[in-house]
C-alpha cells in the first residue's frame, strides 16, 4: 500500500500527542480558512495563518499548553497564546500538513494536495453530514439513460455512474456495520431508563432519521431500481458496450490502451448492476437489526411499566406501624390500599406472547387513469426541452437553410423564427466549441468558419458582436 509515499510519515503526529483536541480545532479553522467559499487568497499567508491558530487557541480559553517532545521551547518564544500558536505552526509545517513557498519578500503557505484531501475527509466524517441519497441515485438513473441514447458522447457518465454507485454500495455497508455495533454496545446496558435513553440518542436520531428513513419514504431512492437494471443489463453486452464506449474511453483518456478499457466498461456495467441486484439483500439485514433493537427496548418499557420501585420500603413502614397500634384499637386502622395494579400471582402476571400478525388480503390493483391536461403538460416540457438541447446536425442544418448556397452570410442576415433557430443562432459565435461534442461537432467546424467582428448588432432577441459565417471549401 502506497499511503506513505502520498502522505509524510510525521502526518499523524500532532492528532497523537496530548495536545490533539487543540490541533483538531486548528486544523478544521485552517480547513475553513483555505477551503472556504469566502476565502479571498489562495495562498495566504504565514502571518495570516498563525492569527488563525492563535484566535483558535483564543477562543478554546487555552491557559496551559502540554509540554511535547518535539516541541520550540526557544527563549524568545513567549509562553501565551501567540507563543502557543508559533509552536503549532512550526510543528504543522515539519510534521507535513502545511507548506512554505517564498513569494518575493512575502511567505506563502499552501496545503499539499493529497493532505488537503484527507483533512477535507476527516472534516466530513466529524461533521456526521446527511447526504441525500435519493439524488445520487437518480443521477445514476440519469447517467445511464444518457449513455444509452448517445454512447460516443456520454461515455464519461457510464463512469461517474458506477463511481457513485458504488459510494451508494459503501454506505449500505457502514449503515448495517453501524446497527450492528450499536446493538452490541445496547445489549450491554441492563439499566432499563439508560437503554431507553441510549436507544433514543444514538438510534433514533443518528440512524433512523439521519440515514435509515430516506430508504422507506415516498422518495425512495431504489424507485428507480428496476430501470436501472434493465438498461444495465440490454447494454452490457452490446455492440456499444464491445465497440463504441471503449473507443470513447480511450478518447476520454478513462482508459490506456483498448484492452483496458474493454475491462473498464465491463467492471463498470458490472458494478452498477451488482450493486442494484443485491440492494434488497442490503435493506434486509438492516430491517434485521433494526427489528432486534426495538424489540428490546420494547421489552425494557414494558418492564418500567410492571415495576414499582419503592413498593417494598413503603410496605414496611405499613407494616411498622401496624405493629405500634394495640388489637383492641385495629378497627381504627387505616384501609391497605392496593400497591400494584396486577396482583403478584394472576392470570395477567405472564406476559402475553404477541400475537401473530396475518398477511393482508389480496386486492386487485386499480389501473388510475393520469390527467389528460398533466400528461400534456408533461408532454409539452419535454418537447420544449428537447428544442433546447444543443445539437451539431440541428445547428448545421440552421446555417444551410440560412446560407442557401451563398459562400458567407452576416449575423444580421440569419433569421430566427423557432426555439431551435434561437438555440442555433445563439452558438453560431463560438462555433469551435462544436469539436469536443461528437463526429458530428468536428464535422460542422470543418465545413464552416467564424470571423468575429467588434461592431455591435441587435435584433428583435439579441444584442451581440456581429460575425460572419463562412462556408469551406
Amino acid at each position: 500500500m502506497s499511503l506513505f509515499k502520498r502522505l509524510p510519515d510525521d502526518l499523524f503526529r500532532p492528532l497523537s500527542g496530548p495536545n490533539r483536541h487543540v490541533y483538531v480545532e486548528i486544523l478544521s479553522r485552517l480547513h475553513t480558512l483555505f477551503y472556504g467559499e469566502g476565502t479571498s487568497s489562495l495562498f495566504p499567508s504565514d502571518k495570516t495563518v498563525r492569527a488563525e491558530i492563535e484566535e483558535t487557541l483564543i477562543s478554546l480559553s487555552l491557559r496551559e499548553w502540554v509540554p511535547e517532545e518535539d516541541d520550540e521551547s526557544l527563549p524568545e518564544i513567549p509562553d501565551n497564546a501567540a507563543g502557543h500558536a508559533w509552536r503549532a505552526y512550526r510543528r504543522l509545517i515539519r510534521c507535513g500538513w502545511l507548506e512554505e513557498e517564498p513569494d518575493g519578500y512575502a511567505t506563502r503557505i499552501v496545503i499539499p494536495p493529497d493532505v488537503g484531501r484527507l483533512l477535507s475527509a476527516l472534516i466530513e466524517i466529524s461533521s456526521q453530514r446527511t447526504r441525500l441519497y435519493g439524488g445520487m441515485v437518480q443521477s445514476i438513473y440519469n447517467n445511464i439513460r444518457q449513455v444509452a441514447l448517445q454512447p460516443d458522447e456520454q461515455a464519461a457518465a457510464l463512469a461517474d455512474a458506477a463511481r457513485q454507485a458504488h459510494e451508494f454500495f459503501l454506505h449500505l455497508r457502514s449503515l448495517a456495520y453501524g446497527l450492528r455495533e450499536l446493538s452490541k454496545n445496547l445489549k450491554k446496558i441492563h439499566d432499563p431508563r439508560q437503554l431507553l435513553g441510549s436507544f433514543f440518542s444514538d438510534f433514533v436520531e443518528e440512524f433512523l432519521i439521519a440515514d435509515y428513513k430516506t430508504l422507506h419514504t415516498q422518495e425512495n431512492p431504489f424507485r428507480f431500481r428496476t430501470e436501472i437494471l434493465r438498461i444495465v443489463r440490454e447494454s452490457r453486452f452490446s455492440t456499444t458496450a464491445k465497440e463504441i464506449l471503449p473507443n470513447a474511453y480511450l478518447r476520454l483518456k478513462i482508459s490506456h490502451t483498448l484492452a483496458e478499457a474493454l475491462m473498464r466498461v465491463d467492471t463498470d456495467f458490472q458494478t452498477l448492476q451488482r450493486v442494484f441486484e443485491e440492494a434488497d439483500d442490503h435493506l434486509a439485514r438492516i430491517d434485521a437489526f433494526r427489528t432486534s433493537l426495538e424489540q428490546r427496548v420494547a421489552e425494557s418499557i414494558r418492564y418500567l411499566d410492571k415495576t414499582n420501585p419503592g413498593a417494598a420500603a413503603r410496605l414496611a413502614r405499613v407494616i411498622n406501624q401496624l405493629a405500634k397500634i394495640e388489637p383492641t384499637l385495629l378497627g381504627a386502622a387505616p384501609p391497605l390500599h392496593r400497591m400494584t395494579h396486577i396482583l403478584p400471582l394472576s392470570a395477567k402476571s405472564p406476559r402475553s406472547p404477541a400475537s401473530t400478525r396475518q398477511p393482508p388480503e389480496p386486492q386487485n390493483l386499480r389501473i388510475r387513469v393520469p390527467n389528460p391536461a398533466y400528461v400534456e403538460r408533461l408532454k409539452a416540457i419535454r418537447e420544449y426541452l428537447k428544442k433546447r438541447q444543443i445539437d451539431p446536425k440541428r445547428v448545421e442544418q440552421y446555417l444551410e437553410r440560412n446560407l442557401s448556397g451563398q459562400r458567407e452570410l452576416t449575423a444580421g442576415n440569419f433569421s430566427i423564427e423557432t426555439v431551435e433557430d434561437f438555440m442555433a443562432f445563439s452558438h453560431l459565435r463560438q462555433l469551435y466549441h462544436f469539436k469536443h461534442m461528437g463526429k458530428s461537432g468536428q464535422q460542422l467546424v470543418r465545413n464552416y468558419e467564424v470571423r468575429n467582428s467588434d461592431e455591435f448588432h441587435e435584433n428583435q432577441w439579441l444584442r451581440f458582436k456581429s460575425f460572419t459565417i463562412i462556408r469551406k471549401g
